[in-house]
């Protein structure tokens, strides 16, 4: 058994487990920082962050506007 840097400790087992997994969270990670640096993504959380009145100011509904964005030929 080992110390974590939290002093808590940790088995072989566990310790070999975190050491295989990590270059998959890694990836994992850089996977989703990419998509999130995606304009179509961009695009969605910003239509996510509408309210429904402003939607309706702008004479869309919250579908409508998605679409939009999957349909815009940028």
């Amino acid at each position: 058994m080992s110390l974590r840097p939290d002093n808590t400790l940790i088995t072989n087992r566990e310790m070999l487990t975190e050491l295989v997994l990590a270059p998959f969270y890694a990836l994992a990670r850089g996977i989703e920082r990419l998509a999130e640096s995606n304009a179509r993504t961009q695009a969605l959380r910003a239509v996510s962050d509408m309210t429904d009145a402003e939607l309706k100011a702008k004479g869309l509904t919250r579908a409508e506007a998605a679409a939009m964005v999957f349909h815009h030929d940028a």
